[in-house]
């Protein structure tokens, strides 16, 4: 494969891990919270 097809896989697989950490984060602060009452 050419060069630049390893810089574009790289740049996906940054770009969707990023994005899948943002989201992660943002349903798991919200859940956290009640389940965190809930345990109390």
């Amino acid at each position: 494969m050419e060069w630049y097809w390893w810089v574009l896989i790289v740049v996906g697989v940054v770009a969707l891990g990023y994005l899948k950490l943002k989201i992660f984060n943002k349903m798991i602060k919200k859940p956290k919270n009640k389940e965190h009452h809930d345990e109390d």
